[in-house]
């Protein structure tokens, strides 16, 4: 099984929003609601979102309940690896928070049993953990040091303003760093594979 190195992750860059209508909320034009996302475990192998007995549109935080393994999907905007328990060395996270919209299908590679459980009403926090967060629904307009509670990998924004390795220690030879500061806008979205990150205001 080929896991994704720390580095891999530089790549991945946030998914974009334009167009896409969250849990519980509508876009005027289309009035295209999302369904509401509902539990579910699965094993191994590829699941279409929206598809019957797959997974259900909706925001989720996804989590390794058996093995640990690699966790992507079609657009690209999820590529990590999702274990039981963190593991700093290798990136391996042990949740992941998203919103997976219709038609996307994930990938999981290598692990026994993953579950998605409804990620519940967004409010405004300043400690985050591994997962994609809208600036304006998750994450209160401002600027901010951003620093690394636990945990090192990519934190990037879909707009590129930020892209960066973050971690605890730096680390000249991968280009890691310990904090950023950011301005984060309203509708910005800001990814993050690290364990758990803070937000300060600056």
């Amino acid at each position: 099984m080929n896991k994704f190195s720390k580095l891999g992750l530089v790549s991945v860059v946030a998914l974009s929003i334009s167009g896409i209508s969250f849990l519980g909320e509508s876009t005027n034009g289309a009035n295209t609601v999302y369904a509401k996302a509902q539990q579910t475990a699965l094993g191994a192998g590829s699941f279409k979102v929206g598809k019957s007995k797959d997974i259900k549109p909706g925001r989720y935080i996804i989590k390794a309940t058996n093995g640990s393994g690699n966790v992507s999907n079609s657009t690209g905007s999820l590529n990590l690896i999702l274990g039981q328990t963190p593991d700093e060395n290798s990136g391996q996270v042990d949740s992941y928070t998203t919103t997976l919209k219709k038609g996307d299908t994930v990938q999981l590679e290598g692990i026994e049993s993953t579950s998605f459980s409804p990620a519940g009403k967004r409010t405004y926090k300043t400690q985050l953990n591994a997962g994609d967060w809208v600036v304006g629904k998750d994450i209160k307009p401002g600027r901010y040091i951003i620093t690394a509670i636990s945990g090192s990998g990519n934190i990037s924004t879909d707009d590129g303003d930020v892209n960066e390795i973050l971690g605890t220690t730096s680390d000249e030879n991968s280009g890691q760093v310990t904090k950023v500061t950011a301005d984060l806008t309203k509708g910005q979205v800001l990814s993050t594979g690290l364990e758990q990150i803070n937000l300060a205001k600056d």
